[in-house]
């Protein structure tokens, strides 16, 4: 009695974990949820099988729990090529989205010190203000200011492009991989 009290127990929060939504944002990015997309996103809903096996026909919905003893220990082992491919899609898409996470990561730091460096710049013409006698000075903070900003806006740049060509060579990889395999599987 306590053991399967435990089962079920065990097997109830598996029964939630099946409803998931692909949302597409404008921007093309993909995200899967357990929760409806936000109204301004793309919504598909899926249907998840849970270890590949659809529920019974009578149609109570009843999550497979696998029971290991000595005569089965094999039933946990068996995976559909469906669930290995499911598997590997989502763990591709992960990759490809912190290839694109990095990217949008440099140009956001490339787009605030564009905003520090406007700030920068307010701030000397404040301190030295409209005096003729300091318009040396402030030209010479302006330089400074330029320099500084123009080195790390190169930084910037070149980290862009490299996660860009990350990017890049993730999907040509991808691209070769998947022409690889159908060049397998047609013969």
């Amino acid at each position: 009695m306590t053991s399967r009290l435990i089962l079920l127990l065990l097997a109830m929060p598996a029964t939630t974990a099946f409803a998931q939504y692909k949302c597409t944002a404008a921007n093309g990015a993909v995200s899967f949820q357990q929760t409806p997309c936000p109204t301004t996103q793309a919504e598909q809903k899926l249907t998840v099988v849970p270890n590949g096996h659809p529920p019974p026909a009578s149609g109570v919905v009843a999550p497979p729990v696998i029971v290991r003893t000595a005569a089965s220990a094999s039933v946990g082992k068996v995976e559909t090529n469906v669930d290995k491919k499911m598997l590997a899609n989502y763990e591709r898409q992960r990759r490809r989205e912190a290839l694109e996470k990095a990217v949008q990561a440099a140009q956001a730091d490339k787009d605030g010190r564009a905003r520090d460096r406007l700030l920068d710049i307010a701030g000397a013409k404040k301190q030295f203000g409209d005096d003729p006698s300091n318009a040396q000075a402030l030209r010479d903070a302006l330089v400074s200011i330029d320099r500084r900003y123009k080195a790390l806006t190169e930084l910037d740049d070149s980290r862009i492009q490299a996660a860009q060509k990350a990017v890049d060579d993730w999907d040509k990889a991808q691209k070769a991989a998947a022409a690889e395999a159908a060049s397998t599987a047609r013969r």
